[in-house]
């Protein structure tokens, strides 16, 4: 029998711990026969380019989550340990939700915190999730702002030797990262150049735009040296092209910046619990932290400092 005592559960509340589980157990078994996909664990099986998209391209599926949207920045966190949710992102987002915060449950309980106090982990397992998915698409658009600069200048240069803008896109874009989300949003924009022609820049433009402000910029410069052409307007896009890179090379910098700061806070956040969990531990302290009263000011406690961490992460998000 396991004994709740370890985790200072009210013997009242231990008499349902059974039937609380089975009630969870049953709930996801419903919920996994009724909608779930099959994880496909390992590598998507989806190209470079609809990993990036979001969407998925099989002989079924023909909707596509709009680049920059939730469900294309929940498709793209996912792809990163190696599941593909597309058309199922609200699924796998709340059963994300659910791991992490009973899996912070059971760690705060593990480390000492009352049981009422530990609750506050399902909270936090929902804000870490979205965390997650935001930092996860934050990568992405500084992975690609990384490589920007090397994309315009050396587009400039092919440009100049050989001016058709579609081909030298595909020619640019083999020399960037292979792995790289620019590589195959690059290689996307070329081909739909191929296939739809000027009529293909305007949309282009905004799918860029829901990306990041400089990724519009460098496509708004493609589009118009694709449409306007002439040797005047390659040098004009060769001086915009350095302009951004000093742009971009100071974001870059920002951004570093921001990632250290984040860091600290994350830090504190966490010695904040640990603090917590060792004055619960405290023999002085033993019989004060099971009263209800208390247990119910430490989860407030601890919900203004999840709060405040989720606050002061947005904060440094838009700073930078």
């Amino acid at each position: 029998m396991i004994n709740t005592n370890l985790f200072d559960i009210p013997p009242t509340l231990s008499m349902f711990l059974p039937y609380i589980g089975a009630g969870m157990l049953a709930w996801i078994v419903w919920r996994l026969s009724g909608k779930l996909t099959m994880p496909r664990i390992g590598k998507p099986q989806v190209t470079r380019i609809e990993a990036f998209v979001g969407g998925k391209r099989g002989i079924n599926k023909t909707t596509v989550a709009v680049v920059g949207s939730m469900e294309h920045r929940v498709c793209i966190a996912f792809a990163k340990i190696g599941i593909d949710a597309g058309d199922n992102e609200e699924y796998y987002m709340m059963m994300a939700r659910i791991v992490a915060g009973a899996s912070m449950t059971l760690i705060l309980m593990i480390v000492g915190l009352p049981f009422f106090t530990s609750l506050i982990g399902i909270i936090a397992g929902y804000i870490f999730v979205n965390g997650w998915v935001a930092r996860a698409w934050n990568k992405t658009r500084t992975d690609m702002e990384s490589e920007l600069p090397s994309l315009l200048l050396r587009l400039n240069a092919t440009i100049q030797a050989a001016p058709n803008v579609p081909s030298a896109l595909e020619t640019v874009a083999k020399t960037l990262r292979s792995d790289g989300p620019l590589r195959a949003w690059t290689l996307d924009t070329a081909a739909r150049m191929h296939t739809e022609g000027h009529g293909a820049v305007e949309a282009i433009r905004e799918s860029a735009a829901g990306i990041s402000t400089s990724l519009s910029i460098a496509a708004d410069l493609i589009g118009r040296m694709w449409t306007t052409g002439g040797e005047g307007y390659a040098k004009a896009f060769g001086t915009a092209a350095d302009n951004l890179e000093s742009v971009l090379d100071a974001r870059v910098l920002a951004r570093a910046k921001g990632g250290s700061a984040q860091g600290t806070v994350n830090i504190l956040t966490v010695m904040t619990f640990v603090m917590i969990a060792f004055m619960s531990r405290s023999g002085a302290m033993a019989d004060i932290v099971k009263s209800p009263l208390v247990q119910v000011l430490y989860s407030l406690i601890c919900l203004v400092i999840v709060y405040g961490h989720s606050q002061v992460s947005n904060i440094i998000d838009n700073a930078v």
